[in-house]
C-alpha cells in the first residue's frame, strides 16, 4: 500500500516508476542501486516516485546489479511443444552465456504474449523472440525495453529484427524440386490460427507457395494442426483430393514427419511416388524413414545475428534507436524423402 493509504490493485513495477518519473527503465535501475552516470536531481526524483508508488526491486533484479557484468535478456519462446523453438532456445542459451548474458525465458504457448512480456519486464534489459503482436502495441507493452524479433519484419524505433527470407528459400526449393522431376506440387499449411479462433488465417508461407508453385492449385492446398498427427491427417486429405500430386511442401518439419508416417499407412512410396519436404531443418527429421528433406533455417545465424543486435543495443545503453534489421537465407537440406 502506498504512503497515502490508498489500496493498490497490483504491485508497482519498474516501468510504472520510469513512466511517473519521466525517465528510462535503466535510469530507475541506476537510481535504485546507487550507480554512477546519473544526475543527483534525477536520482532523487526517481527515489521519491519509487517511495510514493511503493516500488521494491525484485530480488532477481538486485542480484543482476550486484553481478554487474551480467546483463539480462528476456527470451520469449512461442512453443515448447515444437522442437524448432526449443532448439532455438538451446542455441540462444549457449551463445548468450558465451557473451555474458543471463537469459530469462517465458513462453507464449497459450497465445498470451502480453502476459509473457509483462512477466519478464522487471527483470530484463532487452527482449528477443518470436512475437506476433503488432509493433505499436508491442512498444506500448514493453515500456521502453528494446525488442529483437525473430523471423518477423520491423519498422518502428525500439523494435529490431532478424528476418528469414522464406520466400527466397521456397523459390529455390521449388526450382530445385522441378529440376529433380517434380511436376505437380501441393502444400500442407498450418492451422495454428484455429487454436484461438474459428477463422483460418493462411500463413505467409501459403501465400509464397501460391505465388511460386504455378499449375492447378485447386484442392492442392490443405490445412492441418501443427503436430505429427495433424500433418498425417492433412497428407491423407491431400492425397484423397489430389492423387496426381507428386510433391508435397509442408509448413514445418513436425507436420512433414507426420506426413511421412501417413504415407506408410496409405501405401504410398516416398520419394518414388510422392516427394515430401518440410521447412525448419530439425535434427528430428533424421529419425523418420525415409529421412526428411527440408528447407533448413540456419538457427545459428538467426541466434548470432540477434545477439549481435543485442550487443549493439547494450553499447548504446539501450537507448531507443531506429530499427536494426538483419536477414538470413534458408537452404535446402537434402535427405531421402525428396
Amino acid at each position: 500500500m502506498p504512503p497515502d493509504g490508498t489500496p493498490t490493485t497490483k504491485r508497482a513495477t519498474i516501468l510504472d516508476v520510469a513512466a511517473a518519473a519521466g525517465v528510462s527503465r535503466q535510469t530507475v535501475t541506476r537510481a535504485m542501486n546507487d550507480m554512477g552516470d546519473i544526475n543527483a536531481v534525477t536520482k532523487q526524483r526517481v527515489l521519491d516516485v519509487s517511495a510514493r508508488l511503493g516500488y521494491r526491486p525484485s530480488r532477481f533484479a538486485r542480484s543482476l546489479v550486484v553481478r554487474h557484468k551480467t546483463r539480462a535478456l528476456g527470451l520469449i519462446v512461442a512453443s515448447f511443444r515444437n522442437p524448432y523453438f526449443t532448439e532455438i532456445a538451446g542455441d540462444m542459451l549457449t551463445a548468450a552465456a558465451a557473451r555474458g548474458w543471463q537469459v530469462v525465458i517465458a513462453s507464449s504457448e497459450s497465445g498470451d504474449e502480453i502476459g509473457a512480456l509483462r512477466l519478464l519486464s522487471n527483470q530484463v534489459d532487452v527482449f528477443v523472440g518470436h512475437i506476433a503482436l503488432p509493433e505499436a502495441e508491442l512498444i506500448e507493452i514493453v515500456g521502453g525495453i528494446p525488442v529483437v524479433l525473430l523471423e518477423s519484419p520491423c519498422t518502428l524505433p525500439g523494435v529490431h529484427c532478424v528476418e528469414v527470407d522464406i520466400r527466397a528459400g521456397m523459390q529455390d526449393a521449388i526450382e530445385q524440386l522441378r529440376r529433380k522431376g517434380a511436376r505437380t506440387i501441393g502444400m500442407i499449411d498450418s492451422g495454428y490460427s484455429l487454436r484461438f479462433s474459428s477463422t483460418y488465417v493462411p500463413s505467409p508461407r501459403r501465400g509464397y507457395f501460391e505465388e511460386l508453385a504455378g499449375g492447378d492449385l485447386d484442392g492442392a492446398i490443405v490445412v492441418g494442426e501443427e503436430s505429427m498427427a495433424g500433418g498425417g491427417r492433412a497428407f491423407t486429405e491431400l492425397m484423397q483430393a489430389r492423387p496426381d500430386i507428386d510433391t508435397v511442401l509442408v509448413f514445418n518439419d513436425v507436420m512433414a514427419i507426420g506426413a511421412v508416417q501417413a504415407s506408410h499407412v496409405l501405401g504410398i512410396a516416398v520419394p518414388q511416388q510422392v516427394r515430401i519436404v518440410g521447412i525448419d531443418g530439425l535434427a528430428l527429421g533424421e529419425a523418420v524413414t525415409p529421412t526428411l528433406t527440408t528447407l533448413s533455417i540456419d538457427r545459428q545465424a538467426l541466434v548470432s545475428n540477434a545477439l549481435d543486435i543485442v550487443d549493439e543495443l547494450d553499447a548504446a545503453h539501450f537507448a531507443k534507436t531506429a530499427s536494426i534489421r538483419r536477414v538470413t537465407l534458408p537452404r535446402m537440406l537434402w535427405r531421402e524423402s525428396a
